[in-house]
């Protein structure tokens, strides 16, 4: 479990506090969206569960460690792996599979251990085939992708993804969320997605608004996207499919729906249009 209590957190020289006292807990196999406009604190957020930034005032803990204790900051970064928004900042090897091995071979495993867990890594983020290639002429959603692998390699319980699509196109974005939601499904990881982007929400199990370093609203996707003028006045929006679905109930063409995807939306409508 992670458990964050009464956070807070500011930059040197910044006039506001990034973070004003903020508090959730993540359990283990939750798939959390924490979103927010930029200058929300989201990023902080990322940051400080990996032990990178430390709270001033409040605490985190990891599995019950805290990461303030200098003794469990290697424990809590094996267990919390986090994948930035520029994969080039963590691509550090010529070649994609030495870079996805580069974790492993570091914490001291076997040969055999190493060259398993490149393979099971490139494998789960479909890129295999890429194995001897030169991550620098890699796309960028495809070098995102070794970047999540090179997380993976290192067999994290958690990870956190902060804006991890913010470079990439609109295919490139489907293709990582793709990916995400079947490491959450398939190998049980608990996953943290942090955007800016509401449809990279509506897989999760909990959606938390972060506001000028405050939780403005959290809940279901469901809940949290019924709260449409709430989120717009901070500079954000609900899904485009879930804005669709708000007007076509409004114009009485749905009596009600709670359909956060294109594919729920054209199951509700498909009986209607058949129907007449």
């Amino acid at each position: 479990m992670i458990k964050v209590e009464k956070v807070k957190y500011s930059y040197d020289g910044a006039e506001t506090p990034a973070l004003k006292g903020i508090s959730f807990e993540i359990n283990k196999g939750d798939f959390v969206a924490i979103v927010g406009h930029n200058g929300s604190g989201k990023s902080t957020v990322a940051k400080l569960l990996n032990a990178l930034l430390i709270p001033d005032e409040g605490s985190i803990t990891v599995d019950g460690m805290s990461t303030a204790d200098e003794a469990d900051v290697l424990n809590i970064r094996k267990k919390v792996g986090v994948v930035f928004q520029n994969p080039d900042n963590q691509i550090v090897t010529t070649v994609v599979e030495e870079d996805v091995g580069f974790g492993p071979e570091n914490l001291g495993l076997p040969t055999e251990e190493i060259l398993t867990r490149v393979h099971d890594a490139l494998e789960a983020v479909d890129m295999l085939p890429y194995a001897r290639s030169a991550p620098h002429m890699l796309s960028g959603g495809q070098k995102q992708r070794i970047a999540i692998a090179g997380m993976l390699a290192l067999s994290p319980e958690v990870l956190v993804l902060d804006e991890a699509t913010a470079m990439l196109d609109p295919l490139g974005r489907k293709k990582i969320i793709e990916i995400v939601r079947n490491l959450h499904r398939e190998k049980d990881i608990t996953v943290i997605m942090i955007t800016q982007y509401m449809e990279e929400a509506v897989d999760a199990d909990r959606i938390i608004v972060l506001n000028d370093g405050l939780i403005e609203t959290e809940g279901t996707p469901t809940e949290v996207f019924s709260q449409g003028e709430r989120l717009r006045s901070i500079g954000l929006d609900v899904p485009v499919v879930v804005g669709i679905r708000d007007q076509l109930v409004h114009d009485g063409v749905l009596p009600s729906s709670d359909a956060l995807t294109a594919e729920e939306l054209a199951e509700t409508l498909c009986p209607l249009l058949l129907k007449n």
